[in-house]
């Protein structure tokens, strides 16, 4: 079966947050991390079911939601979950709030990864929480780790595969995260929502609750369907907590604060995990095939850094050597919209989403190569 990744999808006047943002100026979005490409066929048929029936009440979870989640960790990690893990909730972002909220005192703090996603980068700060930077430079081994610690320290935040840097931890390095919170009786907050956008054919997402009993014990896994299947304004998500009392914290938690799962949210994730497969292997054609042109145009610029991501579809750019006051506003006034470094915590970087037609991916980096040429 073929599938649609050129097409482009007109996006402006949509309620589209990334695109609204910009839909009175000719700027091209290549910021905020949802894709400019239609989701699967089954996810909008099933959403177009449901719609026809005409009846927007609460969401219950079903019981095939709940399956189909178990078989697709199954197929896809070799993880193998349990029903009484899972607790739904509206999105990753509140589910690592929430777990801050439901274990951490007050005086408790994170451990946190730098750069880091820009919802965790501000995760301390926003929960009233002492925080400490973790450099991504470093190799992962429990003593690198240990190093950072503080007395305070009760959790160390996983972004897995890691946003924006596109890293793929390996079993050998969660091990090691592994070994240090069981030393040191950390919890581990797991963001893993990218977990099935691996680009390399060879690497395979690795759980970090799938590393040791232990390690499941001591940790949430968050996961959605969201990036993968770029249903994001679905807000459907999971918490996966396979302790029963740090579980029952959590839901004592989410009272009061957390809503109803969004009705349309669950059918469409059962939809996407049922019949998503081979559109998400078509997808990571796509996604590999944007990345070969960046890397063709980044052969102009060899003063720009770049390494090249082991799965997501952001690219990490390190455009220090441009020399540009404010390299985000000179992109942007040349028409083309990138995340700012330094709200990952690396100012001297950008962030390009390539998770878009082959197309609009080409103007962007031509309207970019002309800010370049103009500036040096």
């Amino acid at each position: 079966m073929s599938f649609d990744f050129i097409t482009p999808v007109e996006r402006k006047n949509t309620a589209s947050l990334k695109w609204q943002r910009y839909e009175q100026q000719d700027v091209l979005p290549m910021w905020v991390a949802d894709m400019d490409l239609t989701s699967p066929p089954a996810v909008q048929q099933a959403l177009k079911a449901a719609v026809e029936r005409g009846v927007f009440g609460y969401g219950e979870v079903p019981a095939k939601l709940n399956q189909a989640f178990i078989e697709w960790c199954a197929s896809q990690y070799a993880w193998l979950v349990e029903e009484d893990w899972l607790v739904w909730i509206p999105g990753v972002v509140p589910g690592f709030n929430l777990a801050v909220e439901a274990w951490l005192t007050a005086e408790q703090g994170l451990l946190v990864q730098s750069p880091v996603y820009t919802p965790i980068r501000v995760l301390g700060k926003l929960r009233q929480r002492p925080s400490i930077d973790l450099p991504m430079s470093e190799p992962i081994i429990k003593e690198n780790l240990a190093a950072h610690l503080k007395p305070e320290t009760q959790a160390l935040v996983l972004c897995n595969p890691q946003n924006p840097l596109g890293k793929v931890y390996s079993r050998v390095e969660l091990e090691e995260i592994a070994a240090l919170a069981e030393a040191e009786d950390l919890l581990v907050i797991a963001d893993e929502i990218w977990s099935d956008l691996l680009l390399e054919p060879d690497l395979r997402h690795v759980p970090f609750a799938s590393v040791s009993q232990a390690a499941a014990q001591r940790s949430v896994t968050l996961m959605a369907p969201s990036k993968t299947f770029n249903i994001a304004g679905m807000s459907c998500a999971v918490a996966v907590i396979p302790n029963p009392e740090l579980r029952a914290s959590y839901r004592e938690a989410m009272r009061g604060l957390m809503p109803d799962m969004n009705y349309l949210g669950l059918v469409a994730a059962q939809a996407a995990w049922q019949e998503g497969h081979a559109w998400l292997a078509a997808l990571k054609v796509h996604l590999n095939a944007n990345l070969d042109l960046l890397e063709n145009w980044l052969k102009d610029f060899p003063q720009i850094g770049y390494q090249r991501p082991q799965a997501t579809f952001v690219a990490w750019l390190d455009v220090s050597a441009l020399l540009l006051a404010d390299p985000v506003d000179a992109f942007l006034k040349g028409g083309v919209a990138l995340s700012a470094g330094e709200a990952y915590g690396q100012a001297s970087h950008v962030r390009l989403n390539f998770g878009c037609t082959a197309e609009q991916l080409k103007q962007a980096l031509q309207r970019m190569a002309a800010v370049i040429q103009a500036n040096n």
